[in-house]
């Protein structure tokens, strides 16, 4: 078995085939067979996945190899088409106004193009469970298949697992965790800045293994 898939192993989540998260711990050897990683972040208009809607997706494609080698890194704008029912401190988070997203992508676009990036690829993020909420209901709503892997990664336990009780970080929150790894950060709460900060968090406490 690969060092690499050992010390991912306090973050590994296993999936329903649908891709929905289970509470259940994966074992690193599910990740035999895989090559990529997509480490991803969604931005939402609110924090129900069955009511609100993604606004802007980032992901990072990346080899599972030692180092985790970046192959390609996306995001966009998506647009809404119920912002009504938007709650305004989402909205106020992620910096939404009708100008800012007048060149947004449609969902269904943006769930292509996403697929095209993460084929198969074990999804990854920091404190995934909403996201992966909305990243299953969205493909559900648009009728589209489960394009990636049947395992995710959770970089947050990592990091606690590694960080805690070093005197180093005293929150386990991504921008708190980024600036004690001496990460700088492309702004805050767009997608693909969050999604890029977390790949690097990633890289760096394997880094320390």
């Amino acid at each position: 078995m690969e060092p690499l898939f050992e010390r991912l192993a306090a973050g590994l989540r296993r999936l329903e085939p649908d891709g929905k998260l289970t509470p259940e711990p994966a074992l690193p050897e599910t990740l035999d067979g895989l090559s990529a990683l997509l480490v991803l972040d969604l931005e939402m208009s609110g924090p129900n996945a069955q009511v609100h809607e993604v606004l802007d997706v980032g992901g990072v494609r990346a080899d599972l190899l030692d180092g985790l080698p970046e192959l390609e890194a996306w995001g966009a704008r998506v647009r809404p088409k119920h912002i009504g029912n938007a709650i305004p401190g989402a909205l106020k988070v992620v910096g939404y106004t009708s100008k800012g997203w007048r060149d947004a992508i449609e969902l269904d676009t943006a769930l292509d193009r996403l697929s095209e990036v993460g084929r198969d690829a074990v999804v990854t993020g920091w404190g995934i469970g909403q996201d992966m909420s909305f990243l299953v209901e969205s493909y559900r709503r648009t009728g589209r298949p489960w394009p990636f892997a049947l395992v995710a990664i959770d970089v947050q336990p990592i990091a606690r697992k590694l960080l805690k009780g070093t005197g180093h970080v005293d929150r386990f929150n991504l921008g708190h965790v980024a600036d004690r790894l001496g990460i700088g950060r492309d702004g805050e709460h767009g997608a693909l800045a969050d999604a890029l900060a977390t790949y690097d968090v990633l890289v760096k406490l394997m880094e320390r293994t």
